[in-house]
């Protein structure tokens, strides 16, 4: 995904997926981190390119198959 706004200075960008961290006056700063926990618990990554000035790019990425799961041990529900 990529806008055209502002972008990032370096310092947001190092902190733009840590939980409540928000450059808006209303934001709750869960947007990214969100996205991010979620991406990783498929498999994937999520990660910004950013610049001020020149807008910024999220890019999600995931697995084209389902990341395996360790069998169920004897006894529990597959």
């Amino acid at each position: 995904v990529q806008d055209t706004g502002s972008g990032m200075d370096a310092r947001t960008r190092e902190r733009a997926f840590d939980d409540f961290f928000t450059t808006k006056a209303t934001g709750s700063g869960l947007g990214l981190a969100f996205v991010r926990r979620v991406a990783e618990a498929h498999g994937g990554t999520a990660s910004l390119t950013s610049g001020e000035g020149h807008g910024t790019i999220l890019r999600l990425r995931l697995p084209a198959a389902p990341v395996s799961q360790a069998p169920a041990s004897e006894g529990e529900a597959a």
